[in-house]
């Protein structure tokens, strides 16, 4: 990596340093939002919880432990912001039928458009896409952001373990229910989850 680390920046961040939080930002805001959205589904509440996110960043800079790593730091912010988001939601969709049920993801706000030499294909990556998106939400929360961090995230088992605070081995017991859900709820719409490890 060219430049500070996220941790000298973070540092910098502390000793009231401006633009070493815009860099922070810059860097981590397009992975975040795919992370956030991968959870949640709905853009708008991913780009609240991104804000959210990078505020409380922010704020709790002077609560980073020296020697820690400022990824997991984050994702850990992340993820309960994230937890909250759908607790909330569930109590909501107690008192109220939603209608959102034939939402259709939407592509990271930031995301590079390309010039797409084949249309068909454009669109078939867009439906798997949003097939995948739908999977998620329908395999228990705990097994989702074990999935999302591991497959989407490129995160390591011992990084996933730090994040949720819990052993290796819990990690990828979820991973392996977690694909096989999955691979179920693809399953049920016609999808064979050939990308899906």
């Amino acid at each position: 990596m060219h430049g500070p680390t996220d941790e000298e920046l973070l540092l910098a961040v502390r000793s009231g340093d401006n633009d070493s939080f815009g860099t922070l930002v810059a860097r981590w805001e397009r992975p975040l939002f795919h992370f956030v959205y991968r959870m949640i589904s709905r853009p708008e509440d991913a780009r609240d919880i991104c804000q959210e996110t990078f505020l409380r960043v922010l704020n709790k800079a002077h609560r980073f432990k020296p020697g820690a790593k400022f990824s997991t730091w984050m994702y850990q912010i992340a993820l309960n912001l994230c937890r909250d988001q759908l607790r909330k939601k569930r109590r909501w969709s107690a008192v109220v039928v939603e209608r959102n049920s034939d939402f259709e993801p939407e592509p990271a706000p930031s995301a590079v458009l390309q010039v797409e030499d084949n249309p068909a294909e454009a669109a078939e990556r867009t439906e798997r896409r949003q097939l995948i998106t739908q999977a998620l939400g329908e395999i228990p929360a705990e097994q989702r952001e074990v999935l999302v961090m591991k497959e989407f995230e490129g995160m390591k088992f011992r990084e996933i373990a730090e994040i949720l605070g819990c052993p290796e081995s819990t990690v990828k017991s979820r991973m392996y229910y977690g694909l096989n859900g999955l691979k179920a709820a693809l399953a049920k719409q016609g999808f064979t989850a050939e990308g899906v490890s």
